[in-house]
């Protein structure tokens, strides 16, 4: 038994040395595409490092720029037009942030109370674009799009945002708004059977009494 174990500790050590003349020989052998390769490597780590920084670096300065935004907005004798000026700063000075998809939500709602609706328009496309898919927001920015459309007498535009908004991911939290908007923009479109169906629908969705009874009234109406 202790001839056998001197024989394996013996070969060990060579097959261990063997191994390592073979790397050896094979990192000779490549030395140039050994070099490329980890110079690419370390690049890589660099450039994705380095983004993760500018993001979390970018974040920040949007964020805080947007803070100021609002501050701005809920200040006294504030003007429109200083507010939209703030907001704007920070989608162009970040457009890539969370802040300036926030803040061109928040664009769209005062281009609409302005009347503005193309502008308006244009602020809830850039957040849509931007905005994550489960938001609230984005029920609310397809609402404002169709607002916007009804506004123009564009009711078959305002009845495909209405529908978007009511298919989003936050579309239940709405559900009763969203379908009396769909059941008013059939009614404009003389559609008086499907507007029947979505006055149905959202009725007892909602939790205003005074809502109800004026759904009741439009389904008695149809009916």
């Amino acid at each position: 038994m202790a001839d056998k174990t001197q024989e394996l500790d013996l070969k060990g050590p060579d097959r261990f040395q063997t191994l390592i003349m073979e790397i050896t020989r094979y990192l000779s052998e490549n030395r140039k595409q050994f070099y490329i390769g980890t110079a690419i490597a370390v690049l890589l780590v660099l450039l994705v490092g380095g983004w993760f920084v500018y993001r979390w670096y970018d974040e920040k300065s949007a964020s805080a720029l947007y803070g100021q935004a609002m501050s701005k907005a809920r200040g006294e004798q504030v003007q429109p037009a200083d507010v939209i000026k703030a907001y704007q700063e920070v989608v162009t000075r970040h457009p890539s942030s969370n802040a300036a998809a926030l803040a061109s939500f928040r664009l769209g709602n005062i281009h609409y109370l302005l009347k503005d609706y193309d502008a308006s328009l244009k602020a809830y496309q850039a957040f849509l674009s931007n905005a994550p898919a489960r938001s609230d927001l984005v029920t609310l920015a397809y609402t404002g799009e169709g607002y916007c459309h009804e506004a123009k007498g564009d009711f078959k535009s305002a009845l495909s945002s209405f529908e978007k908004a009511e298919k989003s991911k936050g579309g239940i939290h709405f559900e009763s708004i969203t379908l009396r908007n769909i059941a008013r923009i059939h009614e404009s479109l003389n559609d008086s059977a499907k507007a029947l169906e979505y006055y149905k629908k959202a009725l007892g969705k909602s939790n205003d009494p005074f809502v109800e009874s004026l759904i009741k009234v439009k389904i008695a109406t149809l009916g």
